[in-house]
């Protein structure tokens, strides 16, 4: 069963020579099923993009990108992603596809997903963060070299939690690493940088030493300024005593330290991070993104779901939350597709609200890499946004289908350069009542054609 959708009537056969000439959208008709939907508020742009998802077969997959919440349809699972709600995406849980998947392509990934965005990684931060990536996986004893050691168990935040309070670090290791864990290496890390020892071995007593030092330091400052408080006079010997015996302990341990250096090798960690302030840098975007949870390890309760809503509306302040979330998501969708292989019909919609926001030129952008590769993979792709100049020249080209609505008349000349239609056409245009549709028909020279919605007709 394929798709098919009655668009309207063509204005020119109804005005020239008074007949019915419906304009049909088939889905078997067209070079490819993407759909570029435009025009201003109120000009029916959700009204299309659920009449397109619900005249899909049952058999198909559907993922709404919802930045205003209102894109609901029927019979599909919304969720809310929000900082409340938690729910997000573990970005280091691997793909164990040899062809597809492994711990480089993840870490690539998910460096790509963060420099997507206006605060874009230096060469140098890119570089400290793939170690700490590929580092991360390590201590989980999965290699980036060795597939069989790819399959791990995804956990949850609570989860993991859980496990740590219980240090049941052999059922830690059967897990993938979260960016808290990530996180916590950056700041050992960081620690060894600024004890100027490395991140194993007898480095690592140095550091456990100080960290025990520190702790029995804060407990003292902590007990005094109560005492001072209170008026009281409470006996601190044993805090005072505790600090010592850590003190000389973190002295000892760092004696020791030196004394074992043997190749002059072992400062190669320090190298490895490159400097405190490029790891401080690293360490604050980390914290950032674990707050806005963007990236939480809580999968959202879609279930086996057909319909997917993916409600962003608390994400909608913040453009780049939106880009990392959305371009993420769609890599992982067209690796999923990529594998199940070339398909001859559609198989998955993507529907994609305020395109605007994912305005990207480059090539390699998931859009585009959609709009140009995806069909043969039987993906269909709906951009919705208020103006066509809010698409990329490489969708504009690969879309089978441009709806174009009510446009807001200081749009008028940039979208007539851009879609190459006469500015004539864009005035017939009125919200909910008529239209300018191009439908790159098989065996057809591809033009705009003005159409009369049977709404319009009906009223």
């Amino acid at each position: 069963m394929t798709a098919k959708i009655r668009i309207g009537t063509d204005f020119w056969a109804q005005s020239r020579s008074h007949q019915d000439v419906p304009v049909i959208w088939d889905e078997t008709a067209l070079s490819n099923p993407h759909v570029g939907v435009a025009g201003t508020t109120g000009a029916g742009k959700t009204h299309w993009i659920k009449r397109f998802c619900m005249a899909m077969p049952d058999d198909v997959e559907i993922d709404i990108f919802d930045t205003h919440g209102d894109l609901g349809t029927p019979g599909e699972v919304d969720v809310l992603f929000s900082e409340a709600t938690r729910y997000g995406y573990n970005p280091l849980v691997l793909n164990p596809d040899v062809h597809f998947g492994g711990v480089r392509r993840c870490v690539a990934d998910f460096i790509e997903a963060i420099s997507a965005t206006s605060h874009k990684l230096g060469e140098i931060q890119a570089g400290v963060l793939r170690n700490l990536l590929t580092d991360a996986y390590a201590a989980r004893g999965i290699s980036a070299t060795n597939p069989a050691t790819w399959v791990r168990k995804e956990i949850t935040e609570s989860q993991a939690k859980a496990l740590m309070e219980n240090r049941d670090w052999n059922a830690i290791r059967e897990c993938y690493p979260h960016l808290s864990d990530v996180l916590s290496l950056a700041k050992r890390k960081l620690k060894a940088l600024w004890l100027g020892v490395e991140d194993q071995g007898q480095g690592r007593a140095v550091m456990s030493a100080f960290d025990e030092c520190s702790r029995a330091m804060s407990a003292l400052r902590s007990a005094q300024k109560k005492i001072n408080l209170a008026g009281s006079y409470d006996d601190v010997s044993p805090m005072m005593k505790r600090v010592e015996n850590s003190k000389a302990k973190a002295i000892e341990a760092f004696s020791a330290y030196v004394t074992g250096l043997e190749t002059g090798r072992e400062f190669e960690e320090a190298i490895k991070y490159n400097s405190k302030d490029v790891l401080i840098s690293l360490i604050t975007r980390l914290e950032n993104l674990i707050a806005k949870g963007v990236f939480n390890p809580n999968p959202p309760p879609f279930g086996g779901a057909r319909k997917r809503r993916y409600n962003l509306t608390p994400m909608a302040h913040s453009i780049d939350e939106l880009r990392m979330f959305v371009n993420y998501r769609l890599k992982s969708i067209i690796r999923e597709m990529k594998e199940l292989g070339e398909s001859k019909r559609i198989r998955r919609v993507i529907v994609i609200d305020e395109c605007k926001n994912y305005l990207d030129e480059d090539p390699q952008a998931p859009i585009n890499v959609i709009s140009t590769e995806m069909r043969k993979f039987g993906v269909m792709l709906i951009l919705s946004g208020q103006s066509p100049t809010h698409w990329s020249q490489d969708f504009i080209k690969s879309a089978g289908t441009l709806l174009l609505l009510n446009l807001a008349t200081v749009d008028w000349n940039d979208a007539a350069r851009k879609l190459k239609i006469d500015v004539a056409d864009l005035k017939y245009l009125r919200p909910q009542q008529t239209g300018a549709i191009r439908m790159l028909e098989k065996n057809r020279t591809p033009s705009f054609r003005r159409v009369e919605f049977d709404q319009a007709r009906r009223a």
